[in-house]
């Protein structure tokens, strides 16, 4: 299993190209961070809507990784490196849950885990966020001094996404935990010299305190209603319907012994689940912290799982050489798809704006406009940094998106003089049946359009 995840995403992730604009605004602040020797604070005239607003550049360490490899044409070995840490992470599922389940039943929560991480990875801070995170975890339930390691690794955590905000959350729910089963010994556990730390590491950024605010400031943002990744789970993500809540249903299966028995486990992985719920951009973390769990759950309600380990090694150098075959052939016919298919952010459409004019632009998908800020002639509504906009423009981008009656007041208010819109989308066809708008590009999944 291990194999053939770590093969899958080894090809996927450098030959796939990026479907949204974060690896470009990435970049961008990378090099703005290169060139400038400073880490930005507030948007600039990049956008004609929002300049002056504050701006936490949570992913800065990231940036500067994309910048570099840009810089040094090395991108596709940062893909790389970054595909290769999905092995990583279920390797150390695999590390933790093999002092107490089977082979077998670990192998069966590491294809759940991998669908879990399938949906929402690609070239991206988040990805490094998980590995970190399968890091921190890892050393957090050894037994040993190695379990102070956690601490470090929150801290270089802390430089490459905000998510590291639930460390102390789950270090906490680990000294709940013992205190069900020890009483107030628990504040003489390693664990509590291990929250400290952890709250501390939010602090160890260029960043500053700025970073846990604008965490905790984020989970609560009204913002979060416009962004795919913070909606509530649902049966309709891949994701979580195929491998979190399978998962799920594995912890529960082991009762007491999962539940109650493994508190030190099954506390954290409790409020992961909840976390889940809460924003479908958790699916990874709770499928990281809860697979141990449900390789002991598996294994307490279905015995006989054990029985096909012996047919399983028969069939392994047979399994290797097929998946070693499928993934060559897949990686290849993947490589000429995408040769010939669309584009699936609009790259050509925005080069189509660099003319030397001065253009107000607004995306139909916010993440697009993130190509744009390499241009200095073009300036944005809202780009994929997303988080630092306020609330009265999210709503005046959703009203100009949406077509309805006041869709063109947005538009007038701001003097939005260019649009990039999906061809043939709603968008698009009620700019065309208005006066005063013209396309000047098109191609088969874009259009560009002009105020005259």
């Amino acid at each position: 299993m291990l194999l053939l995840w770590g093969a899958f995403f080894l090809v996927l992730g450098p030959i796939r190209t990026p479907g949204d604009g974060d690896l470009y605004w990435q970049r961008w602040l990378g090099d703005l961070m290169l060139q400038s020797h400073t880490l930005p604070t507030m948007l600039g005239s990049e956008t004609f809507t929002a300049a002056g607003a504050l701006w936490v550049p949570q992913e800065w360490l990231f940036s500067l990784m994309v910048a570099f490899a840009a810089g040094h044409h090395i991108s596709v070995l940062l893909s790389i490196l970054v595909s290769a840490l999905p092995l990583a992470i279920l390797t150390t599922i695999y590390l933790r849950a093999r002092d107490s389940a089977g082979p077998e039943a670990i192998g069966l929560v590491l294809l759940f885990s991998g669908l879990a991480l399938l949906e929402s990875f690609g070239v991206r801070a988040q990805v490094l966020g998980w590995a970190m995170f399968a890091a921190f975890m890892f050393f957090l339930e050894r037994r040993d001094r190695w379990q102070l390691a956690a601490i470090p690794t929150a801290i270089l955590w802390a430089n490459l996404h905000a998510s590291v905000a639930i460390a102390p959350v789950l270090v906490l729910a680990r000294i709940v935990a013992l205190a069900f089963d020890g009483g107030w010994k628990a504040l003489r556990s390693r664990e509590v010299a291990i929250l400290f730390g952890t709250v501390l590491a939010l602090f160890c950024t260029p960043l500053g305190w700025r970073l846990p605010v604008y965490a905790i400031a984020l989970a609560g943002s009204p913002i979060r209603h416009f962004i795919q990744e913070w909606q509530p789970s649902g049966m309709g993500d891949f994701s979580f319907l195929f491998g979190a809540l399978p998962l799920a249903l594995a912890v529960l299966a082991g009762g007491r012994t999962t539940l109650w028995n493994d508190k030190l486990r099954s506390f954290p992985a409790i409020v992961l689940f909840a976390a889940m719920l809460f924003a479908s951009r958790n699916v990874p973390l709770f499928a990281i912290a809860a697979a141990p769990l449900a390789a002991i759950g598996l294994g307490l309600r279905i015995p006989r799982i054990r029985d096909i380990g012996p047919r399983i090694t028969e069939l392994e150098p047979a399994a290797i050489v097929a998946i070693c075959a499928v993934m060559l052939v897949a990686g290849v016919e993947l490589a000429v798809i995408q040769r010939h298919a669309p584009e699936r952010v609009p790259i050509t459409a925005i080069a189509s704006l660099d003319d030397g004019a001065t253009h107000r632009l607004l995306c139909e998908n916010f993440t697009w406009c993130s190509l744009a800020l390499e241009r200095p002639n073009l300036r944005v509504f809202i780009d994929g940094r997303c988080d630092p906009y306020p609330l009265a423009v999210w709503r005046d981008y959703i009203a100009a998106i949406a077509g309805g009656k006041s869709w063109s007041s947005p538009f007038r208010r701001y003097g939005v003089d260019t649009v990039v819109a999906a061809r043939g989308g709603r968008l698009a066809t009620a700019l065309e049946k208005s006066p005063g708008w013209k396309s000047t590009f098109e191609d088969r999944t874009y259009v560009v359009l002009h105020r005259d």
